[in-house]
């Protein structure tokens, strides 16, 4: 299958110290897939929706940015989600994507510790005792375990993850 309309997602949760470097990620991973898949569509919150809401009402931005995230991820045949600083958002539209079936290429980072959740070990009210671990610390079960999920991809910087997201289109779009 040929994926023309790609919807790359982001988190909202990331560590301002951090937002600069992650978005340059995101931007460049969306002219990187672009460019790759010559003449596809690429649609992502940074460009495609954040910017319009500036401009909007700020009484009507959350209907909006629900609105416009869920049709962009809608129209998408491939759905490229970056879960290095998971949020709500990011596990809302990967749900939707889930709902249609459409792949998701779930890839993330590890920031040296910053987004990653260490285990802990918890007492429940019958006096059970559990050691909890979330994935492998970056990203949940629950999302790792959708279904459409086809890849996840662990990335060591933002030439790493380019290289690697773009791979894994390029096999996908082979079929």
């Amino acid at each position: 299958m040929n994926h023309e309309h790609l919807y790359c997602l982001r988190a909202d949760h990331v560590p301002r110290p951090l937002f600069h470097e992650y978005s340059g990620f995101i931007h460049s991973l969306a002219a990187a897939t672009r460019s790759s898949n010559a003449g596809h569509t690429v649609k992502y919150a940074l460009v495609d929706s954040d910017p319009q809401l500036s401009a909007k009402p700020s009484n009507k931005r959350a209907r909006l940015c629900y609105t416009w995230d869920k049709q962009m991820v809608e129209a998408a045949d491939l759905v490229v989600a970056e879960g290095s600083f998971p949020s709500l958002g990011l596990g809302i539209e990967l749900q939707m994507a889930a709902a249609k079936d459409t792949p998701i290429i779930l890839c993330f980072r590890d920031f040296k510790g910053e987004n990653r959740a260490p285990p802990i070990d918890y007492e429940n009210p019958d006096h059970t005792k559990y050691h909890l671990q979330i994935g492998e610390g970056y990203i949940s079960l629950m999302a790792l375990g959708i279904p459409s999920v086809s890849r996840v991809l662990k990335y060591s910087d933002p030439e790493d993850g380019i290289k690697q997201v773009v791979g894994a289109i390029d096999l996908l779009n082979r079929g």
